[in-house]
Parts: C-alpha cells; structure tokens; sequence
C-alpha cells in the first residue's frame, strides 16, 4: 500500500528537517519542503500530495494561510497549519481556509500523528459523501429521464444520435460517468448468432478527456468478447453477475481493446430485457482502482434504466432492435 505523501512547507530550516524526520518515522513519505508560499502553490501543482503541513508564517510576499486559500481553490488537497501564534485575527483568517488540523510548535510526535490521521479520515469521508451525493444525483436524473419520455409519449424514444451508433443513452451515461470519476461508458449490444453470441456491437459511447472508440479507424464497431476480457465470463452475464475488469492481469491476446483505448480497471454490467440477456454495459478508467460495492449497486440500477427503456422502445415499436435471444 502506498503511504501518504506529505508537502512540508517551513521556512525554519530545523523545524522543516524535524517534521521531516518526525514524519518519515512514523512511515509517511514527505513529498517535498519549501520555506515560501510561492513554491508550496508551485510544488501542490505538480507532486499532488495527499497533505499539506502548513507553516501560517512564511517568508516572501504570502504568508501561510494566503499560500493555502490559492491551493484549496485549485485542488482537493487537505491543510493542516503548523504556529506558534495564537492570534485571534489570524486564526481567524486560517479558520476562513477551512484548514484540517493545528499543530502548535513545540510539537511532539504524538500530535502530528494525530492531526495527521484525523485530517486524512476527515478528508476521506467528506469525498465518499460528495461522491454518493453525486450519485444519487445522476440516478435521479436517469430515472427523471426515463419518466419525462414516457410520460410525454407513453412510450421510450430512443432516436438515432449524430456521435453514436444507436440509441441515444448519453443522457445518463455522462451523469453517472461523471459522479463516479469514471473516463469512459459503452453500451454494446449482442449480435444475432446461431449459438452463444461471442461479439457485440458497440451502440453508444460516452468519453471524458479519452479518444472515443470510433475516432480509431473503426467505422463500424464490433467487439468479439475475448477483445476486452469477458471470453470465459458469459455464464457470470448471464446469470446478472457483474464481472470486473483488470487488463494488466490478462493474457495480452485476451483484452486488446481494452489496452487500446488505455483502460485499466472496468466493470461489464449485462443488459436485460424481456428477461433475456440484450448487451452490456461497460464502465471503465485509466486509472487503476477497485469499484465499491455502493458504485456497483448504482451501475446495476442506471443499467436497470437502460434496460427498463429499450424493452419499452422494442414494444412501441415493434421491430428487431432488441439483441439474440441467450437463454
């Protein structure tokens, strides 16, 4: 597990090689030490630690709590001061920060530990708490989405989009991409075959920051299921089990795809309608990373609105839309 990396900024040059010493025993790593709230700006821009000791009274042109205020409006990154005053004026231009912690120097061991791991918890809870909001929130939308159409037409319209090859499910896949940090969704849909079908058509896909599917030469995509890793996972699809996705940890041969487009850690979620299994959705970042079982739940119910909406349009409509009939 990596440890925590911590941006010291000090501009006595004994109380900075203290904490570092003092941090690196207790099995932090320190990111850097800076004595200006110019270079601490500077060094939170490009290492991104995950915690910033903070000195309020720092040489140069900006003190401590100006150098935090510039960082907190630019990255998540929690503060912990570290003083020798107890100025009202400036604790409170400090608290207007919204800092993490104090550490009143002399300090010991004990307390920078404490500040340290209470701050971290601090931060850790406030972002699943934002994340789950923004799920609920992209949810909400999916389900308001899929009731405004019904609603006004008793009946799904899932028209043809200019970017994708099908239905047009952007809507929901850009709210919920996007409440859980995730760089890219597709929806494929199976494709008629006598046996078990082993390819998919990708039908629609959302991208954020990465080169969609489509702009790589592929015309017409279609996606054999070894292509990203789900060759041995049909029977977990079709019993509704969502099957996680590592490419690092296949065979080469076994996701292409997924090493094309710079996926490193993906989820496929099955698509039912009528009770037959019709696609899947892919859920997938370049990051590597472990989804939770709270993420999973909302995948499964935004998949659930997709599924809930092609059976409804294939009613409607009363044509062959709808994928292979898997049993």
């Amino acid at each position: 597990m990596t440890s925590t990396r911590i941006l010291v900024v000090e501009d006595e040059q004994i109380v900075a090689e203290d904490l570092k010493m003092t941090l690196e025993s207790l099995g932090y790593q320190v990111a850097g030490i800076v004595s200006t709230g110019e270079r601490a700006i500077k060094l939170a821009d490009t290492e991104k630690p995950d915690l910033i000791l903070m000195d309020i009274m720092l040489a140069g042109k900006i003190d401590g709590i100006t150098a935090a205020s510039e960082i907190r409006a630019s990255h998540d990154i929690p503060v912990i001061y570290v003083t020798a005053y107890a100025d009202s004026t400036l604790l409170d231009r400090a608290k207007l920060t919204t800092p993490y912690g104090y550490i009143v120097k002399p300090f010991n061991e004990r307390e920078v530990q404490s500040n340290i791991e209470i701050a971290l918890f601090k931060h850790r809870m406030e972002h699943e708490i934002k994340k789950r909001d923004a799920i609920l929130l992209a949810l909400g939308f999916g389900v308001e989405w899929f009731l405004r159409q019904f609603s006004d037409t008793h009946r799904i319209t899932l028209g043809d989009a200019t970017d994708t090859w099908g239905y047009d499910f952007h809507p929901i896949l850009e709210q919920v991409a996007i409440a859980m940090d995730l760089d890219r969704v597709q929806v494929l849909r199976f494709r008629e075959a006598a046996g078990r079908p082993e390819s998919l058509d990708l039908i629609s896909e959302w991208t954020m920051g990465a080169t969609p599917y489509h702009l790589k030469g592929n015309e017409s995509p279609v996606v054999a299921l070894s292509e990203i890793g789900l060759s041995g996972s049909m029977q977990d699809l079709l019993g509704g089990t969502p099957v996680k996705l590592h490419p690092e940890t296949l065979p080469g041969s076994e996701s292409p795809l997924l090493v094309q487009i710079g996926v490193h850690s993906a989820i496929a979620l099955p698509i039912f309608v009528r009770d037959r299994i019709w696609g899947l959705v892919l859920f997938a970042t370049g990051e590597a990373r472990e989804f939770l079982g709270e993420e999973i739940e909302a995948m499964k119910i935004a998949v659930n609105i997709i599924g809930g909406a092609i059976s409804l349009y294939v009613s409607a409509e009363g044509q062959s839309r709808r994928g292979p009939a898997v049993q």
